[in-house]
């Protein structure tokens, strides 16, 4: 702005273009080892949305997940085998680390989930034209239940710095069952299992015989 030249003179000259308009001063304080200081989006509550029928609810309250901390990411993962879905939530500040245990199945509520784990045939680093990577990334699961089909893509990274459980997890409603199941693998193979064990976790291995 001080070289546009349709200014005036008395624009250009004006003394407040030496005088210090900003000045920055970083102050840190250390208490008991830790570096502490303000959160630059701070405040803004975790918000929990759940399924309800034919639409969402919004359970963030009622779960605390809607704490002060300055959260950064989450991990979803059924830390106690239970068969319910629990959440393991990262912030920036105190406290670091909470882990949220799903209560659904205390309360005594209906329904279930199973899990299915997926592992590829190729136990080698190196890339394989014939068989999927070890874990299995990419890959489709196909669900048929008493109720609907649906599908799902293994992956392994979720959110920022975050990753999941490695297990596939099917929410069954009550009094619905598995069918069958069915994976395209990332080489092109395709496992199908049918009829289905009576069990909370399924394993499925590209290319056995199940």
């Amino acid at each position: 702005m001080l070289s546009d030249s349709s200014q005036s003179e008395e624009f250009h000259k004006s003394e407040h273009w030496k005088s210090k308009l900003l000045d920055f001063k970083a102050i840190v304080t250390l208490s008991d080892g830790r570096q502490r200081s303000n959160s630059l989006s701070g405040g803004e509550r975790n918000r929990l949305v759940m399924r309800s029928g034919d639409g969402f609810v919004d359970r963030s309250l009622v779960s605390g997940v809607d704490c002060r901390e300055d959260a950064r990411s989450f991990s979803l993962l059924d830390y106690d085998n239970d068969g319910w879905v629990d959440i393991a939530l990262a912030s920036v500040n105190d406290k670091r680390l909470r882990l949220f245990r799903n209560r659904f199945g205390d309360l005594g509520a209906k329904g279930r989930v199973v899990e299915v784990s997926l592992q590829g045939a190729n136990g080698d680093a190196r890339v394989s034209q014939g068989f999927s990577n070890r874990d299995a990334v990419g890959a489709v699961l196909t669900v048929v239940t008493s109720k609907s089909k649906r599908a799902y893509r293994k992956s392994i990274g979720e959110g920022m710095a975050a990753q999941n459980s490695g297990r596939i997890r099917i929410t069954l409603a009550d009094e619905e069952n598995l069918k069958s199941l069915s994976v395209r693998w990332p080489s092109g193979k395709v496992t199908k299992l049918e009829p289905l064990p009576d069990n909370k976790r399924i394993e499925l291995f590209e290319g056995a015989s199940q």
